[in-house]
């Protein structure tokens, strides 16, 4: 399966124009249509009075004209299922002004109940196959209302249609992991799908520069005390136990990630990788001993950028979403070929390349084709359900990425090394 996220914010929904959105459905060719499997609109969110909705103030007639367009993709592949995400960081983090929606219906039968007509609802109303919750993160005394929430949620979504599929989108890293490791077992059983973010491993928030999304980790990088150990098993685990399932130090990759999910019980049929169609950069970094691997920088963290938009040498897209911090991979290739100075470099040992323009002192984080193959040949030795990722209108406009993970994950490939690097 080939799960794609596609983002429209409120913004974007009611100045919707073919000729001027960044990524308008017409970009959608049939050939990138029919290579997926799930495109899911992103986002929905909770309303004030918990009920499933576009946020306020979006413009619902050219919600509706989106949406009508989305379901025309099904004429160049009818086994398209169409779904919606609600959620998503900007309104679920732990300082959203907005999470206390999702924890408060959460917490009673009769919220669960009201948020999960509502999305039936609104699926009906616009013909979704399905919906995602990206809730990031439930923390642990939300966690069995969580499981109970999603319960609500399946039973009505297969009481209305029996094809209707519920996924989740997960934690990436063993620290947000940690809030409902032990119901992961209880929450997987209620879902057709487990989305793994298994990406945004570093950013601008370390103090060092570091791979986004690496497959394995790498002796020079910062490594973890893992915080599974510290959670409180029933019946409880001997150490020798704990040190076998989770061992210490480690360091937050691709690999973990799944490795983590596995050993919980979550089945590897159900587990879709995320890969990132974006890169992270970091600005103010000296050489170092690696083309800028594992160097300090003076990049600004916080989800709100207030800080100079134009550091990217040469992203004009960067600038004109005042933000130099996260290139898509068109964005990325743009740079790369404009000879300006910057050069890519790849690991042997993460699977995973990167960038450093000496001049400019830019290093950035990303993911490309070949990284894509390592990455999809260890989902296919684990025989996890698929891939999913973040986000389609981050691609170039051949539809690069979306080629590879397809061609990899459908045709036979040459044999892929996946040696080297610290395995979890």
């Amino acid at each position: 399966m080939v799960m794609a996220y596609y983002a429209l914010g409120k913004d974007d929904i009611n100045h919707y124009d073919e000729g001027k959105t960044a990524f308008p459905v017409v970009a959608i060719t049939p050939e990138k249509a029919r290579m997926l499997t799930h495109l899911n609109f992103s986002f929905l969110t909770l309303s004030e009075d918990g009920k499933c909705a576009l946020e306020e103030g979006t413009n619902l007639q050219a919600a509706g004209k989106i949406f009508r367009e989305l379901q025309g993709l099904k004429n160049y592949n009818p086994a398209l299922r169409l779904q919606f995400s609600i959620g998503g960081w900007a309104y679920t983090n732990d300082d959203s002004p907005t999470v206390a929606r999702y924890r408060q219906a959460a917490a009673t039968v009769e919220g669960r109940k009201k948020l999960a007509q509502s999305c039936v609802a609104f699926m009906r109303e616009y013909g979704f196959d399905g919906l995602d919750l990206d809730w990031e993160y439930p923390r642990a005394e939300d966690a069995q209302n969580f499981v109970a929430l999603l319960k609500e949620i399946r039973q009505q979504l297969k009481g209305a249609r029996q094809s209707n599929q519920l996924s989740i989108a997960v934690a990436g890293g063993a620290f947000s992991m940690a809030r409902t490791y032990l119901q992961l077992p209880q929450i997987a059983a209620q879902v057709d799908y487990v989305n793994l973010m298994s990406y945004d491993f570093n950013g601008a928030w370390e103090k060092q520069t570091n791979h986004n999304a690496h497959l394995f980790g790498d002796a020079p990088e910062h490594m973890y005390d893992n915080p599974l150990r510290k959670l409180t098993f029933k019946p409880a685990l001997s150490p020798a136990e704990l040190e076998k399932r989770f061992p210490a130090p480690m360091a937050l990759t691709v690999d973990a990630t799944v490795q983590q999910y596995l050993r919980a019980g979550v089945p590897a049929s159900k587990l879709v990788l995320g890969l990132p169609f974006y890169g992270r950069a970091y600005f103010a970094v000296e050489a170092g001993e690696s083309h800028g691997l594992y160097q300090s920088h003076q990049t600004l963290a916080g989800d709100v950028y207030a800080s100079d938009p134009t550091l990217l040498t040469g992203c004009d897209a960067c600038i004109a979403r005042k933000d130099p911090r996260t290139p898509g991979y068109a964005e990325i290739k743009k740079l790369l070929a404009a000879n300006l100075g910057y050069k890519s470099y790849f690991s042997k040992e993460t699977k995973v390349p990167w960038i450093y323009n000496a001049d400019k002192k830019i290093f950035i984080s990303y993911d490309d084709e070949q990284s894509f193959t390592y990455k999809v040949a260890y989902l296919k030795k684990y025989k996890l359900a698929g891939a999913m990722f973040w986000h389609l209108g981050q691609d170039d406009e051949e539809g690069s990425l979306l080629r590879s993970l397809y061609k990899n994950l459908h045709e036979k490939t040459a044999e892929v090394d996946l040696a080297g690097g610290m395995h979890y």
